[in-house]
């Protein structure tokens, strides 16, 4: 009897083994499958077995990301962009506050609302386009770089000037924009086009007619008052002259005896009266000339309007709510609620603007007609004066009546100076004047596409579809991966991991395995100790793995039962029950057991190949022979390999009637008699899933062990085989997991890593 090694919750519990190795008088609580879980809890994407698995569908992905951007460089044309700054000066606001900083804010601001809202016109746009074809406009240069080359051979450029003039103003006039720089009085134009040259000069074009334009409304503006102040002047210096003679010839005709008389009560009141009459005349002018305005020119034309700050205010409003359709537009149709409330909302300020428009022309007119209503019951007041003195004196009467006229328009003869010099120096400075601060030049590169952004791009979207691919593989991917997973799943126990060789160690070793692999391939006279040195010369973390998987078979004996036969089998093929059975014989035979390794895959037997070994006769041919058990020899039971201990009975099956063969009554009788000399034998069985082989020859054997691969096998296939070995009323002694990547787990790696001699 011997003790082996107690695990952490067994510290206080004496655990005993007999001479074979099975455990003595230990109870074990039965083991129930549970509901896979929906994902294994601890598990963390590992990136460095993403990135050894997908590398290549991500390199694809790059190439094909950045081959995308490349072609979208390529059959994209090219466009430039040309950019001019205008500065907007208020000079008339200034000069009337008589300060350089007379224009409030709000004033700054619809100014340059109002020139950008003239600039984005249609019309504004058509006279550009038409002063820039008064200069011819040659082609675009030929790039020298790949794109352009490449762009040339799959599409060539329009060689003729005027059609390729053409298409780039279309572009320029439908890319053109006019913003305001925050917080300055400057105006930014920008536009687009295929063509570099165009682009350049539809903007200079541009500038140049809209500060034409500016300097012409001006000056036309300034020449028609100016006139009519002109031909006001003419007439009322003519009205004065005459009034001076006919008050000059009346003082002559009598004798000068005005001179000088003192003036009666009457009198000062008609004076008082000439005074405010002649006032209230030059008040009827001046209204009357803004009301003959209001008659000749459009109200917005009119100071009052322009300086009007409500009128600034609905501007204002206009301005932001058309700006707010525009970009509802973009996004919306005509029909939507949104645009249809802003085009509501903007009807009425606009009713408002017209109505408030019309409220300031009507009270002009009103004022007009006020002040000529001012003017005639003044007259009629100091007529009634007039009478009243004249009765006392005629003659001082007439005489004051004709002063009274010459005063009132010599007075107003000065008034209208007054405006003709102020329209003078009006029209010296333009009322906005536009000043071209940045010149539009010829753009050397194309504005898009950017090659480097647009690769960039490619290869970033390329990722980002190749991280989805994987993203939604791995989801699907419902194969066991992790320690622990097969517990939580069948809950029973997991005997061991067995580590895969792509984790980075003991590449010396691994060098071993791969010179005696090619050695036993080519049949050498060493081929026979091919598992010898995989098991000697391999990773020391290799052969750890299999011999703490043998201690926890060992040590799951359970109630002193004597299970010396075990069978190995897995769900599906290829997942390393074959390798798990030479490597557990290996492992038991170092133990000083007579172990048999029985090779009962009748479909595809592999052991023959791993111990180079013939497979001319076997366990097939024990079935189909009718010689008594008793009288073959140890070594027809066993073949020796280079272990000591360790026997291997090949299939030797030639796939001949393998239902009869598995279904012989000698069956039992051979595993018998392999009990009676054999110390511990490990059959090697086909998938359980696929054929019923593995199901027929159980039965005959003691125990049996599921083994599974990470990442190959999947939950519902461990769970339909695990389903099978309960329906049949299998011993299950666990589960063991193999081709396990250590790279996820830092404890496993250092625990393997420990054990490897050649990482001292």
């Amino acid at each position: 009897m011997e003790l082996l090694p107690q695990g952490p919750s067994e510290r206080n519990q004496v655990v005993a083994y007999d001479d074979s190795g099975f455990l003595l008088d230990r109870p074990r609580p039965p083991y129930l499958a549970q509901d896979p879980p929906a994902e294994e809890p601890g598990e963390q994407p590992n990136i460095g077995r993403l990135v050894r698995k997908y590398w290549l569908l991500a390199l694809i992905a790059l190439v094909l990301g950045a081959a995308g951007g490349f072609a979208s460089v390529v059959l994209t044309t090219p466009s430039y962009q040309a950019r001019l700054l205008l500065e907007v000066q208020n000079t008339i606001s200034s000069l009337r506050n008589g300060s350089a900083n007379g224009e409030n804010s709000d004033t700054s601001e619809t100014t340059i609302q109002t020139q950008i809202s003239i600039l984005r016109s249609g019309t504004f746009l058509n006279r550009g386009a038409d002063r820039m074809n008064q200069d011819g406009v040659g082609l675009a240069p030929p790039g020298r770089d790949l794109f352009s080359r490449l762009r040339q051979r799959i599409r060539p450029a329009i060689e003729d000037p005027i059609e390729n003039a053409r298409i780039g103003l279309n572009r320029a006039r439908v890319t053109f924009d006019a913003k305001a720089v925050n917080r300055t009085h400057l105006i930014e134009l920008t536009c687009e086009s295929s063509n570099p040259d165009v682009a350049a000069r539809f903007l200079n074009a541009m500038g140049a007619e809209y500060i034409d334009y500016t300097t012409r409304s001006r000056m036309e503006s300034a020449q028609r008052t100016s006139e009519w102040l002109a031909q006001s002047i003419e007439e009322t210096k003519a009205k004065m002259q005459e009034a001076d003679e006919r008050l000059r010839d009346f003082s002559m005709a009598s004798g000068n005896i005005f001179a000088g008389q003192d003036a009666t009560l009457d009198d000062t009141k008609l004076a008082s009266l000439k005074g405010d009459l002649a006032k209230s005349q030059a008040e009827a002018i001046l209204k009357r000339t803004r009301y003959e305005l209001t008659l000749k020119y459009p109200p917005e034309a009119l100071g009052e309007v322009l300086d009007d700050p409500v009128l600034r205010n609905y501007q204002t409003k206009i301005n932001g709510l058309k700006e707010q359709k525009a970009a509802l537009e973009v996004r919306f149709t005509a029909r939507h609620e949104k645009v249809r409330e802003v085009d509501a909302q903007l009807s009425s300020v606009e009713k408002d603007y017209q109505n408030e428009i019309h409220s300031v022309v009507t009270r002009i007119k009103n004022d007009f007609e006020a002040a000529n209503q001012q003017q005639l019951l003044l007259n009629q007041a100091y007529n009634t004066q007039a009478q009243r003195v004249g009765s006392q004196m005629g003659k001082a009467s007439q005489y004051s009546a004709l002063k009274r006229d010459a005063e009132t328009l010599h007075t107003v003869y000065q008034s209208l100076l007054m405006q003709e010099s102020e329209a003078g120096l009006n029209a010296s400075v333009p009322g906005t004047p536009i000043h071209i601060v940045e010149a539009a030049t010829t753009p050397a590169v194309p504005y898009k596409p950017k090659p480097t952004i647009n690769i960039s791009f490619g290869c970033m979207l390329g990722l980002i579809l190749a991280g989805a691919v994987v993203f939604l593989k791995e989801k699907m991917d419902r194969s066991i991966r992790a320690p622990g997973a097969s517990r939580r799943l069948l809950n029973v126990p997991e005997l061991g991991v067995i580590p895969n060789l792509a984790n980075g160690f003991a590449s010396n070793a691994r060098v071993a395995i791969e010179g005696s692999s090619s050695l036993a391939l080519n049949g050498g006279a060493d081929e026979s100790a091919a598992a010898m040195v995989h098991w000697q010369s391999g990773p020391s973390f290799i052969t750890e793995s299999f011999r703490g998987t043998l201690t926890s078979i060992l040590r799951n004996q359970a109630n002193g039962s004597a299970r010396k036969t075990i069978l190995i089998t897995s769900p599906g093929p290829s997942e390393g029950k074959t390798t798990v059975v030479q490597n557990l014989g290996i492992a038991l035979a170092e133990t000083g057991r007579r172990v048999l390794v029985v090779d009962a895959d009748f479909r595809r037997p592999h052991l023959h190949r791993k111990f180079g070994l013939p497979n001319e006769w076997g366990l097939a041919d024990l079935l189909s022979e009718q010689i008594p058990l008793s009288d073959y020899s140890r070594d027809r039971l066993g073949v020796a390999t280079g272990f000591p201990g360790l026997s291997v009975l090949v299939n030797g099956c030639g796939m001949e009637n393998v239902s009869r063969l598995l279904y012989s009554p000698r069956l039992r009788d051979i595993f018998q008699t392999l009990a009676k000399q054999y110390d511990m034998i490990l059959v090697d069985a086909p998938p359980i899933l696929h054929v019923a082989d593995t199901r027929i020859v159980a039965p005959h054997t003691d125990a049996l062990i599921l083994v599974l691969r990470s990442g190959v096998t999947d939950r519902a296939a461990a769970m339909e085989a695990y389903q099978r070995i309960q329906d049949d009323g299998l011993a299950l002694v666990g589960t063991v997991l193999t081709d396990y990547d250590l790279s996820s787990d830092r404890r496993k790696q250092y625990y393997y890593d420990y054990g490897d001699p050649s990482r001292a």
